[in-house]
């Protein structure tokens, strides 16, 4: 038997809700497509990725900045300061101008020296960053895969109010996350980890051994010594080692101490990026040394100069004296397959395609699968797919969806089309309570019914079904059913049983 059967439910009852847990809500007539395919041959087509995506990459093709490295982007897309600093160099702002960007005066005219000299701001680059998400998910015929991108940003939260990290947001999910979304864990954690977005966010990028620590290479150990000694010293920071244990990997109860927090940021010394802007300190001295440096992705580096080399003891596994960025890849190895980050992931898994209070006895079975696969996503989609728990009746419309989701599986079911880049979705998502790439803490959202239902934001979701089915969302066109109400509500509502919403409608 099919794994639905033993719920009772019929195979368009299933697709229906297999669609709305494992991509952004069924098109006009997808239900019944799945149905014909199979359930089973529609999602190992989206685990392997075997869909034409070219109606989606077109679509993409009108944000220039997906097609840039990073460091390209940080050469087109200028900061704020840079910017004022080039305007008022131009004469058009005054010398010395302290006020904010958001001052009438002064944003009048940056906005005119900008546009007279032809330049990219980074507002423009998350305008695009935004635009582009939501363009994905509305066309992307790999919808688990863009399902499980924003899983996994959630789960490895950067901020665009981190000034420091935002330039670097549409890499991080294109290049970190998206590649690796239904791969393995561990591959992951180390895109994560070594991504300039990530480790500005939290600021392992400024980490460095403490001034009297042993190092790999002498060089640098006065200038060093000076900036530790400094108003704005530079050391050891916490920050990264401390959420890479808390919420990356074991979780808060995940056994380990304040001592592990900080032999783990030890273990981290010298993990940076290459400087955005020229002429800095860092730069100066990885341009003296070059055979020093270890290079990576998207201007990832490793300073032998600034790591810690000293022996390390962390959860109880010692890190011998010497080992370099080795050090590095051996913690994350650790982290990845420890028995309490199988768990903690097994549980986001569970809460997100589940419920929000997923039975411990399902928790657990994941935790195994993780276990047993080396981490891998797509075993646990399966495994979920599998599950009596995922089909059973608690489950069947059980959660509520987020903002991003209402919207554009609303768009979809309505065989919606975005007029790109005009789009204000993004707009709307964030009426509802839901600033994309804009959750602060390193937590994410809560992936759970509470965080988005409230009268303010329920007001909006109201609002918003309003507007699009009276074409006032703009950049939005949707091609509104036709036909009697029974008809409607059936195309809408694929695989529900309509009666219940029938009589409120008819009241």
């Amino acid at each position: 038997k099919a794994p639905y059967e033993a719920a009772n439910l019929n195979s368009s009852q299933a697709a229906a809700h297999m669609l709305s847990r494992f991509s952004y809500g069924a098109t006009p007539g997808q239900v019944d497509a799945v149905v014909h395919q199979g359930l089973d041959n529609w999602l190992q087509a989206q685990l392997q990725l075997r869909n034409d995506d070219s109606i989606c990459q077109q679509s993409l093709q009108v944000y220039p900045a997906l097609a840039m490295d990073v460091k390209t982007m940080n050469k087109t897309y200028l900061a704020g300061p840079q910017v004022k600093k080039m305007a008022m160099d131009a004469g058009m702002l005054a010398q010395g101008t302290t006020a904010n960007e958001q001052d009438p005066k002064n944003r009048q005219a940056i906005v005119q020296y900008v546009r007279q000299n032809n330049l990219q701001t980074e507002r423009e680059l998350l305008r695009q960053t935004l635009a582009q998400k939501v363009t994905r998910a509305v066309y992307t015929q790999n919808q688990l895969q863009e399902v499980m991108t924003g899983f996994w940003f959630n789960h490895f939260n950067v901020s665009k109010t981190s000034n420091q990290a935002r330039p670097y947001i549409l890499s991080y999910e294109r290049d970190a996350i998206r590649p690796n979304a239904l791969g393995n864990f561990r591959t992951l954690l180390g895109a994560t980890a070594k991504h300039p977005a990530m480790l500005l966010y939290l600021n392992n990028a400024q980490s460095m051994a403490a001034a009297d620590a042993p190092r790999l290479s002498n060089f640098g150990a006065r200038a060093m010594q000076a900036k530790a000694n400094s108003k704005k010293p530079m050391g050891l920071n916490e920050n990264y080692a401390r959420e890479l244990m808390e919420l990356h990997t074991l979780g808060v109860d995940g056994g380990y101490a304040q001592k592990d927090v900080t032999e783990v940021a030890r273990g981290l010394t010298g993990v940076t990026r290459i400087p955005r802007r020229g002429g800095g300190r860092l730069e100066r001295m990885v341009e003296q040394v070059p055979d020093q440096v270890q290079p990576g992705a998207d201007g990832f580096l490793f300073l032998p100069f600034l790591h810690d080399s000293g022996a390390k003891t962390i959860l109880g596994t010692n890190f011998p004296a010497g080992q370099g960025m080795a050090e590095g890849e051996k913690l994350l190895d650790m982290l990845a397959i420890h028995p309490n980050t199988a768990r903690r992931i097994a549980r986001k898994f569970a809460v997100r395609f589940i419920s929000d209070e997923p039975d411990e006895a399902t928790v657990k079975e994941l935790a195994q699968v993780f276990q047993r696969s080396g981490g891998s996503s797509q075993a646990m989609i399966q495994a979920i797919y599998n599950s009596p728990a995922f089909w059973s009746p608690q489950a069947l419309r059980a959660k509520v969806k987020n903002p991003l989701e209402y919207t554009v599986s609303s768009v979809r079911i309505l065989g919606g089309q975005l007029q790109t880049p005009e789009t204000q979705l993004p707009v709307w998502i964030e009426r509802m309570g839901e600033t994309m790439y804009g959750c602060v803490p390193p937590t994410g959202y809560p992936d759970k019914s509470e965080q988005w239902i409230s009268s303010g934001t329920l007001v909006y979701r109201v609002n918003f079904a309003f507007a699009l089915a009276s074409g006032r969302v703009k950049g939005v066109t949707v091609p509104l059913p036709q036909g009697k109400l029974e008809k409607v509500a059936a195309a809408v509502m694929p695989g529900r049983p309509l009666d219940q919403a029938l009589r409120t409608v008819r009241k």
